[in-house]
């Protein structure tokens, strides 16, 4: 079994939702048919035994009951890693990988859940092929569909937040031609992405998050962030050999968000925009919080900002949803 498959069928007649979960934050986002309308709800979690009840009172409160539902792994329950693509039939690739990759996991590679998918060739001209590869305990995607099938969802797939921000930026920048950074920070947790249409071609956890994102912190963090920014933005443009970033967009939950995008406008040579903003223009959003609010980039508050930043991963994982679905017709 891959991360990205489970034995369900997506069917056309139900909703399509996405559900992220991770130690200390739910969040549950549902798209209408065309995905240009979504809903969505963030609720953060004190103690993880409550994690259950959590995600069925998203359901309810979404009236997402049997969605077709995308579910997205916390950046600390997989490793994703580049390597050298192996030299074998494309059926072979995942057990090739598997023994490859077997030291740098912190359990047997034997119950490794392994998916690969591909570097852009662009980024590769002429060089050893390369692939991304990610793994997990297959526990930790047996207790994330055990909560969402609880929750009354109906599971069709496990996805990254890597590529579940890279659906969302590619329905709004969905050309080549754009190459769109996003910096999600989160309490503890950071990553930067650069994708351009539907390929990512550059992800990076951002070290060094505190986890309080509080006054006394920001000043000790606010240049290691731009440092590891910057060297991101550089390694995609140089070593990449790759057009320069056309925008970085920011969301950031937990009163950051103002700091980050002033901090980032005045020291990067890029637009810096936020992602909140940017989607409420392309998108129709409403987020229930714990009331159903729609979002506009008129007046979208810092509240409504935070929660967006919050539910980002369940929102790109609605998308996929959606397009699994239809497919699946």
């Amino acid at each position: 079994m891959r991360i990205r498959d489970l034995p369900f069928l997506a069917r056309r007649s139900r909703p399509c939702a996405g559900l992220y979960l991770s130690t200390s934050a739910a969040a549950l986002a549902v798209a209408e048919p065309g995905g240009e309308h979504l809903r969505c709800a963030a609720e953060p979690i004190d103690d993880p035994l409550t994690s259950g009840r959590i995600v069925a009172e998203l359901v309810q409160r979404l009236g997402a009951q049997r969605a077709n539902c995308v579910l997205v792994a916390a950046p600390d329950a997989y490793q994703l890693m580049l390597i050298e693509q192996p030299n074998v039939a494309a059926a072979e690739l995942r057990d090739a990988v598997r023994w490859r990759i077997q030291e740098y996991l912190d359990f047997p590679a034997a119950e490794a859940v392994i998916d690969v998918f591909p570097f852009p060739d662009t980024a590769v001209r002429g060089r050893t092929p390369m692939v991304f590869v990610v793994a997990t305990a297959r526990s930790r995607v047996e207790a994330l569909v055990r909560i969402a099938t609880e929750a009354q969802l109906t599971p069709v797939c496990v996805d990254i937040i890597e590529l579940t921000l890279r659906n969302l930026v590619h329905r709004i920048y969905p050309s080549a031609e754009h190459a769109i950074g996003l910096l999600r920070i989160t309490p503890s947790s950071g990553i930067v992405n650069i994708t351009r249409g539907d390929e990512l071609f550059l992800s990076r956890r951002i070290s060094g998050v505190p986890r309080e994102l509080g006054d006394s912190a920001w000043d000790p963090f606010k240049d290691a962030l731009l440092l590891q920014v910057q060297r991101s933005i550089d390694y995609y443009e140089s070593a990449l050999s790759q057009p320069p970033a056309n925008c970085l967009l920011v969301a950031s939950t937990h009163g950051w968000q103002a700091r980050i995008l002033g901090h980032l406008e005045s020291m990067l040579p890029l637009p810096v925009r936020s992602l909140g903003s940017v989607l409420t223009d392309a998108l129709a959003l409403d987020v229930f919080n714990p009331a159903s609010q729609r979002l506009t980039v008129d007046s979208l508050t810092t509240a409504q900002d935070e929660a967006l930043a919050a539910a980002l991963p369940a929102l790109g994982a609605a998308l996929r949803s959606l397009a699994l679905t239809e497919s699946a017709a």
